[in-house]
């Protein structure tokens, strides 16, 4: 049962992982999206979505590495559709519901959990294989597989995520989200002066990946192979842009625009 189960999962993504449901039941994150959880859950099936490309795609770069594919809402949730519905062919009688993103599984910790990888100081998950350039995706199912949890494991720590950090949000031991550049630049509102500056500094309208690409554990990693992710990926974001079927829709037309004024200096 478990080897089908590997094999339908295969034929549509390059990496997964299994985990007992209980484990992860007392982490559950209170979510509109709780009550789709089937009642006799036993299984969780972690599903990662590479979307790093080859160096020279990113020299024109002025979005987070994330934000120049298409959202990932839409084509993880398409794969993961896929392959519920292929489960729910081979074994009728058993639920498989997923989740992207609006998840009531805690998913960084349950994707290292069920071995995908380890937790890094940004909180990110950091595959062996993709680096942290990864999106993450569940299915939560009534078939009992046998998982078991991994238990969590944290990055080596060596510390250069936290000196190149240009805000100081990885100095504490704890992740400082509210002062982070990326989360801040996706805020609505007035940006602070310090905020624009690094923007500009960096030429990035929409999120930062200074942690991500100074981490040893990124180096040398595989790229992504999803269709999806590359003819989709859009390296230089306009004012004219088109924010359908991107990251930063979710936030409107006029918090994109007002980033790309602040790179511009128009602002």
């Amino acid at each position: 049962m478990k080897e089908k189960v590997e094999e339908i999962i295969s034929r549509f993504t390059p990496d997964f992982g299994l985990c007992d449901f209980e484990s992860v039941r007392p982490h559950l994150i209170e979510c509109a999206n709780k009550r789709k959880i089937p009642e006799n859950a036993k299984t969780v099936i972690t599903v990662i979505f590479p979307y790093c490309l080859d160096e020279e795609m990113y020299e024109d770069l002025n979005v987070s590495r994330y934000a120049a594919v298409p959202d990932y809402h839409l084509v993880a949730g398409k794969y993961l559709a896929m392959i519920a519905e292929e489960l729910q062919k081979e074994f009728e009688g058993e639920a498989f519901v997923y989740f992207t993103d609006n998840s009531p599984i805690s998913e960084v910790s349950t994707a290292c959990a069920s071995g995908l990888g380890v937790i890094g100081r940004n909180g990110l998950l950091i595959n062996e294989k993709y680096g942290s350039w990864v999106f993450i995706g569940e299915i939560v199912t009534s078939l009992d597989l046998g998982a078991k949890s991994g238990g969590i494991k944290r990055c080596p720590d060596c510390g250069k995520c936290v000196r190149e950090c240009p805000v100081g949000a990885l100095s504490e031991e704890n992740f400082g989200k509210d002062i982070c550049l990326s989360n801040v630049s996706q805020k609505k509102g007035e940006i602070p002066e310090k905020y624009m500056l690094l923007m500009q500094k960096y030429g990035c309208a929409w999120g930062c990946d200074i942690c991500q690409q100074v981490c040893p554990l990124n180096e040398g990693k595989k790229k992504t192979a999803i269709a999806e992710f590359i003819s989709g990926f859009v390296s230089h974001v306009d004012e004219d842009v088109d924010i359908e079927g991107r990251a930063f829709a979710w936030r409107g037309e006029k918090v994109i625009k007002r980033n790309l004024d602040i790179v511009n200096n128009k602002r």
